[in-house]
C-alpha cells in the first residue's frame, strides 16, 4: 500500500510538471479567442460572402489544430495515471483500484496542493543563493 501511494504521488508530480509545460491554459485561451473571432466574422456586414468563407475556413483549420493540441495535452496530463494499468502487471499492489480508495483520492490532491505551494514559494526559498 505504501509503495502504491509513493508511486501515485510521483505520478501526480509528473502530471503537474507535464501540465505546466503543455501550456493547456494558453491553448484554451487562443481557442476561445478564435471562436469569438469566428462569430465576429459571421456577423460582419462589411465582408462579402466569399471573404467570410475564406476567413471562416482559416479559423476552422486553426481551431482543429488547437483542438488537436488540447486533446494531446490532456492525454499527456493523464498518461502517468494510465501507467497504473501497466505497472499492475509488475506489482499487484500498484493496481488502478487505488484511485478509488480514500488514500488514492487524497494523495493526488495533497501532492498537487504541495506542488503549487512549493512552486509559488520556490523563488523565495532558493532565489537568494
Amino acid at each position: 500500500m505504501v509503495i502504491a501511494i509513493i508511486v501515485l504521488a510521483a505520478m501526480t508530480i509528473l502530471s503537474c510538471i507535464l501540465f505546466e509545460y503543455s501550456k493547456l491554459p494558453n491553448t484554451i485561451k487562443v481557442l476561445v479567442a478564435s471562436y469569438k473571432q469566428q462569430f465576429q466574422i459571421m456577423s460582419s456586414k462589411e465582408l462579402s460572402d466569399e471573404d467570410k468563407q475564406k476567413m471562416l475556413l482559416q479559423q476552422i483549420s486553426k481551431q482543429l489544430v488547437l483542438i488537436g493540441k488540447l486533446i494531446l495535452g490532456i492525454l499527456l496530463f493523464i498518461l502517468p495515471f494510465l501507467t497504473l494499468f501497466v505497472t499492475e502487471k509488475l506489482d499487484a499492489s500498484l493496481n488502478p483500484n487505488i484511485l478509488l480508495d480514500w488514500w488514492g483520492l487524497l494523495t493526488p490532491i495533497v501532492v498537487v496542493v504541495l506542488y503549487v505551494i512549493f512552486k509559488k514559494n520556490y523563488g523565495r526559498l532558493f532565489g537568494n543563493r
